[in-house]
């Protein structure tokens, strides 16, 4: 298999989402399966979001229902979470489940139904046109929206801006995204002009996605986004370690090697880190504001995480800790041992440094 600029974001595609795709067969996260996300390793990341909802519902100052969309919501895992975490305004949540995979929203439909869930919840393979005020969630979403490979100095346009205001005085170049043509004056996306000859992810897909999120939102109010990833400024990508394929709980790292197991035959999640300065540009292109990024660590510890959790000494390392996890069988001592959990979430060497991007648009 040959890639090249114009068929990797096609070949990923069909990888991950064709008919015999890695996502439509059910391929993705869980224990003893392909990979693991936060809330697979057990509650404690769901109550934290629950908790962070109903927060969420509480500032909209409404008597109305309001909507969470799950984007990307994979076997459920999150949703089962949030629904065993006693949300106190449950019944005022229309949980939207969203996963272009049917293997994955059957799974969801079974494990929901399950259970007793004080909000209403649903399944769709996109998501729908949506009218009440609105909190997306995503977690390890848009590394998995398919992507181009280009190099940097050739992607990056170097221009001036329209204006200079006096924090900018003395930088005369600047750079920006190149898969926009109409932006020319985003002066936080900037980029260094020398910087450098080597190969970045190019987001077409993420791209076509907040297009897609921007028109089934276009009569909400009030859009707010939640999402976790791996993410990085574009001069961290020069090592080329952002390419990934996750198999089998096993992960292949590095853009060569990576290449070299898809020509080789080999299936699994391709998936990429995100360049932090192009999501700045989407965003901003799609009209939202008060846009944070922290790191998971410190934004679990912003929303409390401490107050489910006991003493620490966090003596292990990230690695074994999780792999603990993984080993061990599930049960009610692993299932409530939220001290543990939040060790793992918060190790800032593994989940913990996973981006958290918090933003909002008001129409």
């Amino acid at each position: 298999m040959t890639f090249t600029n114009e068929t990797f974001s096609q070949f990923m595609e069909e990888s991950l989402y064709g008919e015999q795709g890695f996502y439509t067969l059910g391929g993705g996260a869980g224990r003893s399966r392909d990979y693991l996300t936060s809330p697979e390793v057990g509650d404690l990341f769901g109550r934290v979001v629950a908790s962070y909802i109903d927060n969420w519902y509480d500032n909209l100052e409404t008597d109305q229902p309001a909507l969470v969309i799950d984007a990307g919501c994979g076997p459920g895992a999150l949703a089962a979470s949030v629904a065993r975490s006693n949300m106190k305004n449950a019944t005022m949540i229309n949980y939207l489940l969203v996963d272009r995979s049917p293997v994955h929203l059957k799974t969801c439909e079974e494990r929901l139904s399950a259970m007793t869930t004080e909000f209403t919840w649903s399944l769709h393979s996109k998501i729908p046109e949506c009218e009440l005020p609105t909190l997306v969630i995503a977690n390890e979403l848009l590394d998995n929206l398919v992507f181009n490979i280009g190099y940097a100095d050739e992607t990056y346009m170097t221009f001036k801006p329209d204006e200079i205001d006096s924090v900018l005085l003395g930088m005369d170049a600047y750079a920006h995204f190149g898969v926009f043509k109409n932006i020319d004056n985003l002066s936080r996306a900037n980029v260094p002009l020398d910087i450098g000859h080597f190969l970045i992810p190019l987001h077409t897909g993420i791209a076509q996605w907040f297009e897609e999120l921007s028109i089934a939102t276009s009569n909400v109010s009030s859009l707010s986004l939640l999402f976790f990833d791996y993410m990085k400024s574009v001069q961290d990508f020069e090592d080329g370690n952002w390419l990934r394929l996750y198999a089998n709980n096993k992960r292949i790292v590095g853009i060569d090697e990576v290449l070299d197991a898809l020509r080789a035959g080999i299936v699994g999640d391709i998936t990429t880190d995100i360049i932090k300065e192009d999501l700045h540009v989407i965003l901003d292109i799609e009209g939202f504001s008060r846009i944070k990024f922290e790191n998971q660590s410190q934004w679990l510890t912003g929303q409390g995480v401490d107050a489910w959790c006991g003493e620490s000494a966090r003596s292990a390392s990230s690695y074994d800790l999780l792999k603990t996890w993984v080993d061990s069988d599930s049960g009610s001592a692993r299932e409530q041992d939220f001290t543990k959990e939040r060790d793992i979430l918060t190790e800032t060497t593994g989940l913990g440094a996973f981006t958290v991007i918090t933003a909002k648009r008001e129409i």
